[in-house]
């Protein structure tokens, strides 16, 4: 029996811990998108989940901790979902078609947690930076492999490395105002930034009539 209370009390103290965690997670991307990072302090994400101090780095530890976890999150599910559309037995232009739907429709789900990933993560140091510099840059190189791959398939236009960088700029901008309930979904959106990428906004002029 005493194996068993303590078995029960241990899951109740895990789940505990965990919908702490969550909470404080929760405030924290709140009060980093609002105010940014280094405009918020601990007192206001203890204010903010009604933990001591004390709790709030039990839970989490530092302030930084809380800024790598948020930006770790979003780059590692990115990465998977990224890994899953390469691996696609499609052609190079529907890998990176579906590539950009998910990047939006992942944006679009996470906009406060990416507005903090994008503004804030120059504030993260040493090795946590570095983490989330490797991740960032393992997400371009995925990106540049479909673009350079198609390419070499006929599909692309060779790029400048310089112009790999303006495409994700296209997409990985619009945290800035996509929502998942906007008139039109990510995906439809991610589709027309991808039709006017592929195809051009040039309209080409008729040759001109011999004289």
């Amino acid at each position: 029996m005493s194996g068993a209370k303590s078995g029960s009390t241990t899951r109740r103290t895990y789940r505990t811990g965990a919908a702490s965690k969550q909470r404080i997670m929760a405030a924290a991307v709140k009060l980093f998108a609002e105010n940014g990072y280094h405009g918020t302090g601990v007192e206001e994400i203890s204010s903010e989940v009604q933990l001591g101090k004390g709790a709030l780095y039990h839970h989490m530890g530092s302030k930084e901790s809380l800024l790598f976890e948020i930006c770790h999150a979003r780059m590692s599910d990115l990465l998977t979902q990224s890994g899953r559309v390469l691996a696609m037995d499609v052609t190079w232009q529907e890998r990176f078609r579906e590539l950009m739907r998910v990047v939006l429709r992942n944006i679009a789900d996470h906009a406060l947690e990416w507005t903090v990933s994008f503004q804030e993560f120059k504030a993260l140091t040493g090795q946590r930076r570095a983490v989330i510099q490797d991740a960032r840059e393992r997400y371009e190189r995925i990106v540049a492999e479909i673009l350079e791959e198609g390419a070499r398939a006929g599909e692309f236009q060779a790029l400048d490395p310089l112009v790999t960088k303006g495409i994700l700029g296209l997409y990985n901008y619009s945290y800035a105002w996509i929502r998942p309930d906007g008139k039109k979904s990510p995906e439809e959106i991610a589709d027309l930034f991808t039709d006017a990428l592929l195809h051009g906004v040039l309209i080409e002029s008729p040759a001109a009539s011999p004289t």
